[in-house]
């Protein structure tokens, strides 16, 4: 028999059978909604005002363009569910469906409210609509047939208008207040207060089916903006995510007159859907810029094709840590302008993915890393080294969608850069647009990419570094015990939460998030007027947090991301202590490689969840180099085309909140109901901290075993692990880990999004084991659903029972054109110390290898 600390390889599911999906008993609402005859009062005036404005609008434009029919778009807020809706809209002439989406959180009222909780907030739907005159006649008459009998029978596939109806809360045209938001509002007003003549930003124009549509709408965005002295200076159209963005460059009087009580026409213009500020990703230098000694160069040669791929700044290729280990891509030809000094962060993440810090084990990854830069050195920086960013003149969602199609399609004559690419890092996110709600159209590119490709994306958190106050007079610290100077660091922390949302594409759905704890390797000296404020694993104060899109489960994993040291901002109010982070080359953090300075010390610390991200991206990898020495012995029982999807279980799997539980819920007595206890940890830690190493092996007490498959619409595959004998009327700690991961097609005009909804429904009764960590309806909003049990009770069982794990599929957010990939890990075990052999009797249990059924 191995010995308890010796690893064993995973092990392979036998051949899983199909079968129907289980079915699920849908929720039923609990909303009051008005009667008839109260929504004629409502709603009436308000389609008169909708008839008024389209006629005052056709006047409008008569006079420039005789006989032209205006294009606007109609909104339709509804309260409570309404299926089907745009089957209706199809049906009827002249009507667009352009975008669905949820609303939250509304303000009950005397019509409108909870019939078991009146006070309890109501969810609903936005429906924008593209409509002309002859559509806007049809929705005028359907409303007044309605009007006149809410019985009435439509004409055939219209009748869901009878339910828009009676739950229709408002409905108006978009307008102007809708298009310029807040984000954009502040951003313009920022760049004006600094002096600038020329303010860069984002159109997103409506995207219709039509191409003649979107050439109409090009044109008059060109047209408006240049009526304003300004300049298109890019355009993209991706309809796969219902994309039209414009890159605009308008001089300060432009903007202005933009910001006035009466905006140009540029502002109402129907063709506009949002303003936004330039989306743009960029890695902040630290304070300092000192070095550390060079480190030696570990001797191991590099081999194959790449699985790696980093979207990121550009590296120092020649770095002695480096030579070799990359495959530089630079299409643009940025490197010629791109000075060594500069290379700062592309260099660290490559450093990082390849060796892990380097105050580690510095075990170097067997194969090269491709790297296509997306970020480059801002040429009106005046420091050293300057700030890198993703250019300003060119659309950020355009840029990463040619460098993806690039790896695997090629470009233009150009052959497919890197198609053995199964993970691709993005340790980069867009500052001016933290998540909220509704998707960015970076994390849809993804989530695309993503499915189309069956490719993982490793993207980071975001970091946020903002001031901490603590609950103790001015200049006490030095007096406190470490314990209480991490009970208040902590306690501030977890108090303020409003301004540490995600930062896009960070909600991506596809992609796996990873957000940092507060923990690396190095040894530094304690310099007393530097604290080191929070526990060791514990939450990262920099670390941005969910939830994500629906709620789901975001950011999906933490890691280690580098500890950061504080110290006590002075002069200060006398009863609080102000303390700020200190960004800083030197230990704590991860030791990464970086440009030499005039002293030749290459290398430095540096911390973040773009740390975080590359460490998870180098997992993958060596997860990688684990599939393939299983696939070695049995080629067809792994398929490589499920080899990102495998890989997103894989690092998941290993996931657990352990003592982040404990510490987060212990600075948070206020919160007593269970369920938001789950939730609030999950917004912090997601699933937990991972454990990489320990989901790539087994070991005689702990089994592991994965399997692949596919599923259409209304399909069920079951997977069965035998339960080891020696269990049988044995009192012992055990534990069922259970992680199901697929990549989901989208539908980016669906409020759901979401495509597929797979799940599982984990057999944890028949272990004799009680649910950890997150909620059972949290852990399936997403595309990774995590769970962990555990129990030790005796079990009563005969040898050859077994347990069934059955994965479902059912569409969500609109048709499944095709079957959609999943993977599925799962471990038993018994806790450290049992001397039970449960790999040893599963493995002899096990006599089919994983099979790919449909």
């Amino acid at each position: 028999m191995p010995r308890m600390s010796e690893q064993l390889p995973l092990l392979l599911f036998p051949r899983p059978s199909s079968t129907d999906r289980e079915k699920r008993k849908p929720g039923w609402p609990h909303t009051h909604l008005p009667d008839p005859e109260r929504q004629r009062d409502r709603l009436a005036p308000k389609f008169n005002i909708l008839q008024s404005a389209f006629d005052a609008r056709r006047i409008q434009l008569q006079a420039a363009a005789p006989n032209d029919d205006p294009d606007l778009v109609v909104v339709f807020e509804t309260i409570g569910p309404v299926d089907k809706f745009i089957g209706a809209v199809k049906r009827t002439p002249g009507l667009e469906w352009l975008l669905e989406a949820d609303e939250v959180d509304i303000e009950p009222d005397d019509d409108f409210f909870d019939i078991e909780e009146r006070e309890k907030p109501l969810t609903g739907r936005l429906f924008l609509l593209g409509t002309n005159r002859q559509a806007l006649s049809e929705i005028i008459s359907l409303w007044s047939r309605y009007q006149a009998d809410s019985k009435v029978k439509l004409d055939h596939g219209l009748g869901t208008w009878k339910g828009i109806f009676k739950h229709l809360r408002d409905v108006r045209f978009w307008g102007v207040r809708d298009r310029v938001g807040y984000d954009i509002l502040q951003f313009w007003e920022n760049h004006l207060a600094c002096g600038d003549e020329a303010v860069r930003f984002e159109i997103e124009a409506w995207c219709f089916a039509s191409q003649d549509k979107n050439n109409q709408a090009a044109d008059e965005i060109k047209r408006l903006v240049t009526a304003q002295g300004g300049r298109v200076l890019q355009s993209a159209l991706i309809s796969d995510i219902a994309y039209h963005g414009f890159l605009i460059e308008m001089p300060a009087d432009g903007v202005r007159r933009l910001l006035s009580d009466s905006p140009p026409e540029l502002a109402h213009s129907e063709r506009v859907m949002f303003f936004r500020p330039r989306g743009q990703a960029l890695a902040r230098p630290e304070d300092d810029d000192t070095r550390l000694p060079s480190t030696d160069v570990p001797i191991r040669t590099v081999s194959g094709v790449p699985v790696v791929a980093m979207l990121d700044g550009l590296p120092l290729q020649n770095h002695p840590l480096l030579a070799g280990r990359l495959n530089i891509d630079d299409p643009d030809g940025w490197e010629s302008t791109y000075e060594a000094k500069d290379r700062v962060h592309g260099t660290a993440m490559a450093s990082l993915i390849a060796y892990g810090e380097l105050d580690g084990a510095r075990v170097p990854l067997g194969k090269p890393i491709y790297v296509r830069p997306i970020m480059r050195p801002d040429p009106a920086d005046a420091r050293s080294p300057r700030q890198e960013s993703t250019p300003s003149d060119v659309l950020l969602i355009d840029l990463v969608h040619r460098a993806v199609r690039r790896i695997f399609e090629g470009d233009g004559e150009a052959p497919a850069a890197a198609p053995t690419v199964k993970v691709i890092n993005l340790s980069v996110g867009d500052l001016h647009r933290p998540f909220d709600k509704e998707l960015s159209p970076w994390a849809r590119l993804l989530d695309w990419l993503s499915y189309k490709y069956q490719v993982l994306f490793v993207v980071s958190a975001g970091n946020v570094s903002t001031d901490i106050t603590l609950e103790t007079p001015r200049e006490s610290l030095s007096a406190l015990s470490s314990e209480e100077r991490s009970r208040l660091a902590l306690s501030a922390h977890l108090s303020d939460s409003l301004n540490r949302r995600l930062l896009t594409p960070a909600e991506s759905i596809n992609a796996l998030t990873v957000g940092a704890v507060h923990a690396d390797a190095a040894r530094f000296p304690i310099i007393s007027t530097r604290y080191d404020l929070f526990p060791e694993f514990g939450v990262s104060p920099f670390s941005c947090i969910g939830h994500g899109f629906r709620r789901a489960v975001k950011p999906d994993i933490v890691l280690p991301g580098g500890r950061v040291l504080h110290r006590e901002r002075l002069p200060g109010v006398p009863e609080t202590t102000q303390v700020n982070l200190i960004n800083s080359n030197a230990a704590p953090g991860h030791l990464v490689a970086a440009p030499p300075d005039s002293s030749g010390n290459n290398t430095k610390y540096t911390r973040g969840t773009s740390n975080a991200a590359a460490l998870a991206t180098r997992g993958a990898a060596q997860a990688h180099a684990v599939i393939e020495s299983l696939r070695a012995g049995s080629p067809s029982d792994i398929p490589e085309r499920f080899d990102g999807v495998l890989l997103k279980a894989i690092l998941a799997h290993g996931a657990e909140w352990g003592n982040l539980e404990r510490l987060i819920l212990s600075s948070r007595p206020d919160i007593t109901d269970w369920r938001k206890k789950q939730d609030f940890v999950a917004r912090f830690v997601g699933y937990g901290l991972a454990d990489i190493d320990r989901a790539l092996s087994c070991t005689e007490q702990r089994a592991t075993l994965i399997g692949v498959g596919e599923l259409n619409d209304g399909d069920g595959l079951e997977f069965r692990a035998p339960l080891p004998p020696c269990l049988s009327a044995k009192i012992v700690k055990r534990r069922l880990t259970v992680t199901l991961a697929w990549l989901t097609p989208v539908n980016a005009r669906h409020a759901k999004y979401r495509a597929a909804r797979l799940w599982i429904k984990p057999p944890h009764d028949g272990f004799g084991a009680s649910r950890m960590n997150c909620d059972w309806q949290h852990v399936q909003r997403g595309t990774l659903q995590h769970e962990v049990f555990e129990g030790e009770n005796a079990l009563a069982f005969v040898d050859g029972a077994e347990m069934v794990f059955k994965v479902n599929c059912a569409e969500d957010g609109g048709k499944l054109q095709e079957p959609v990939s999943f993977a599925l890990c799962v471990s038993l075990e018994v806790g450290e110390g049992v001397n039970l052999p449960i790999y040893q009797e599963i493995r002899e249990r096990v006599s089919v290898p994983v099979g790919l059924r449909a």
